[in-house]
Order: structure tokens, then sequence, then C-alpha cells
């Protein structure tokens, strides 16, 4: 706001301050301050006379420009108008600002320019910067331009909710006392009342209702007997018993047998009419049934002969879980008649002694180190031999018994590599390889069962 409008900070809303003629403060702004002036009349019909009255007053070398606006008017129409006013025949571009437009023409005649604009409310918010900026820009150069604006109070509104644009640019001035006010004058804030934000957020409000009432509707039906679950069956008055008379009785009979008894005692008739028609138990045959429950014995299910499908099944899965985990060992398989056996076991052959019982009993991973059909072995590999720990084991070989030579066994497969690498040259030149104890039990069995 200007500097005067700071210094008196009157507004009309102090009923003690004495009013005084608009026209009388109009002249003496635009004498002293130079600025641009916004009127504001709380009355709109009032505004267009107290336009014209203005421009009454104007002296007749003054070149003036009066506009009567609309919600229709754009800004490009306000401009062309207010320029097509003050210089007729002139060409200029009406995109260009008021600002730089109405500055240029004037240093061209320094004849006196007033622009007066009628329902100022309809302004946008950058035609009342243009005209603002228009006034400063002419009071700096010592142009005479003049800028009087009549609006209701929705025009101040606008100016006071964008202050800072319009600081020592534009004064506000109340039509009825003639005084300055302040954009933070009660005039320019929302004095709706209360029940029009109800009426603007009505379909809001209304949902709220509705999710409060569902939601209270809710708990009503969780309260209900149908709802609640957790509720005893409460038996009829009628069929109500008696806890002691009922254990005073002996109860041997369960519901099913109660009710063929009912129905002897009934007759023939009345026996085909209960097994014809299923009739739901009454209060008093649950009581008794859940107080004396039928001793029947559980059906034992018959154990089938197992099918060749599930056998092979079984066999298979047991063979996948042993290639996966290395805790289960094929055994040699025990033959089901006495085999000839080609080297006997614990039995010396050429300085070697076959053990397949030594596998059988271990799990995890060996080195072979050689494997021969014949039964005589080379000397330089007996000496070679002499110098680890060393297991025999028989096996087919081209459908031939043949002696298999091995480390002993090692859990971890990392072990077994290590003690591969230590090896002598010797053992290491005929390209051993490290061999799983689940295969060579495999082999042992394959051999045992071709014999």
């Amino acid at each position: 706001m200007s500097a005067l409008m700071k210094n008196i900070g009157l507004s009309n809303d102090n009923t003690g301050v004495t009013k005084i003629s608009a026209y009388a403060r109009i002249d003496y702004i635009l004498r002293f301050s130079k600025q641009a002036i916004l009127v504001i009349d709380e009355s709109v019909e009032q505004s267009a006379p107290s336009a014209s009255q203005f421009l009454a007053s104007l002296p007749e070398q003054h070149n003036a420009a009066y506009i009567s606006l609309a919600a229709q008017f754009n800004n490009i129409q306000i401009r062309c108008r207010i320029i097509e006013q003050l210089y007729t025949g002139e060409l200029f571009d009406p995109e260009i600002s008021l600002a730089v437009s109405v500055i240029n023409l004037a240093k061209k005649s320094q004849q006196g320019i007033s622009i007066v604009l009628d329902s100022a409310q309809h302004l946008s918010l950058q035609i009342f910067h243009e005209l603002s900026q228009l006034a400063a820009i002419a009071k700096k150069a010592n142009l005479v331009v003049n800028i009087v604006m009549f609006g209701s109070v929705q025009a101040g509104k606008t100016v006071a909710n964008n202050k800072s644009l319009f600081d020592n640019k534009l004064t506000l001035l109340s039509a009825q006392s003639g005084q300055l006010l302040l954009t933070t004058s009660a005039i320019f804030k929302n004095t709706q009342p209360k029940w029009h934000f109800i009426k603007q957020n009505k379909g809001l409000i209304s949902t709220l209702f509705f999710l409060l009432g569902l939601a209270v509707l809710v708990i009503n039906l969780l309260q209900l007997d149908s709802f609640n679950f957790a509720k005893l069956i409460i038996a009829n008055k009628q069929a109500e018993i008696s806890l002691s008379e009922v254990l005073a009785k002996p109860q041997t009979m369960v519901l099913a047998i109660n009710r063929e008894d009912n129905a002897e005692v009934a007759g023939p008739a009345t026996q085909t009419k209960i097994e014809s028609t299923k009739l739901a138990a009454r209060p008093k045959e649950i009581y008794s049934s859940l107080m004396n429950p039928s001793s029947v014995l559980p059906k034992k299910e018959l154990r089938l002969a197992a099918s060749p499908v599930e056998v092979m099944s079984a066999i298979t899965a047991e063979s996948m879980n042993s290639a996966t985990t290395h805790a289960v060992v094929l055994k040699p398989v025990a033959s089901r008649r006495k085999l000839p056996v080609v080297i006997a076991q614990n039995k010396l052959v050429n300085q070697v002694s076959v053990n397949n019982a030594y596998y059988s009993n271990h799990v995890g991973y060996v080195i072979q180190l050689a494997a021969y059909s014949g039964l005589k072995l080379p000397k330089s590999l007996l000496e070679d031999l002499t110098r680890i720990d060393y297991q025999v084991y028989q096996r087919l070989l081209n459908n031939k018994p043949s002696v298999v030579i091995t480390s002993a066994a090692y859990t971890e497969k990392s072990t077994a590599q290590s003690a591969l690498a230590s090896l002598p040259k010797s053992l290491l030149a005929r390209q051993p390889w490290i061999k799983p104890v689940t295969v060579i039990n495999n082999e042992i069995n394959a051999f045992l069962l071709s014999q």
C-alpha cells in the first residue's frame, strides 16, 4: 500500500472517523501521491454515477478514457479500448502491457491522461497490476497519468489477496466515508456464515453420515444371536432337564438307541413314519447324548498290499533322497541263495585283501586308485600301496569280476580332494579320481547278485 495510506491508517471499520468527500480525497492523492486509485463502493449500483461525476470534474485539456467493464471482457479487449479512446488511429500491439503502450504514446504528446474504469471487480489480476505499474512509471517519468477505478468489495479482495504486487502503487479508498482502506480491513475478509461451508461440502458430509450409519448397523448386527457363535445352546423351558436327576439315573444308551426304543413303544405305524422322515433331535436327546456319549469303537482300516507301482515309487524316492543327502548309504544286498565267491573275503590275493564290508559301514567319498580284471597285480603298484591306507572291493567290469583298489573313506568331498593332491607322484600318474561310496555299494550289490 502507499506510504500515505500507511501513515493515515484509516478504515471505514472505524465508526468514529469523520466522513469526507471521496472526490476531495481522490484529487489529493492524484496531486501529491500520484498513485493508481481503487474506490471501493459497497453498493454496486452507485459505482456508475460516481465514475460519471469524476469524469465531469476533469479539465477539458485532459485526454480521458472511460470504460464500463463487464465479465465478458478479456485482457486484450480492455487494452484495445483504453488505447483506442486515448489515441485514435495509433498503431499498437494489444498483447503488450498497458504500462509500455501508454507510456510510449504519452511521451509523444505532453497532454495529461486520465483512465477511468467502472465495475473494476471484472478486471483480472494482470490488468490490475499493469495499471498500477503504469501509474508508478508515469510518476518516475514526470508524466501526468491519472488512473481511477471504481468497483465493489470483490475488487478490493483481489488486491488484498495479492497486496505484495501493489505496494506503493495502488491506494484503496472508501466511496462512503472517503477514508483510506487497509488491505487488512474487515471489509476484505470472508464474512460468509458457518452454514456456507456445509452448503459447499454437503456431498462430503452426506457420505460421512452414511458411513457412520453403516458402522452403527454393522455393530448392531454383530450383537445379534445370528452373529454370536460363542453363545451356548439354550433349550426350551419345557425340555429343560435337571442335571441332578440325569446323574441319578444310569444312562447307557446313545441317541440312536433312544430313538429306536421310542419307535417300538409308539408302534409300527409310528416307527414307519419316523424311519421315512428325518426328524431333528430334541433338546433332551441332545443333552443326553452330550452327557453320555456312545462307546462305539472306531473301525479299523484294512491295510492293503502295496501295488508294484507304489513299490517302484518308494524305491525311486529313497534313491533320490540318498543322492541329495549323504547320510543314507546303500548297503550290499544279502543274497537269498548261496553264491560262489570268486575271491573270498579277507583272503590274500597277490598280497591284497578284498573287504566289501568296509564300504557298507562308511559314507562319503574315496579315491579310486586302480582297477584290474586279473588277479595278479603289478609289483610297482603293490610297493606304492604300502605308503597309504587302502581298501579293495569286487565289482563287474564287462561282465567279468574285477578288483578295484581305493583309498580309505572320507566324510567330506573337500577332504578327499586334499588327500588326492597329497598322493605320491607314482599314484598320481595313474590318474586317480574321487568316487562316492554310494556308487561303490551299488557296484558291490550288482556283483553279488550276478553270482
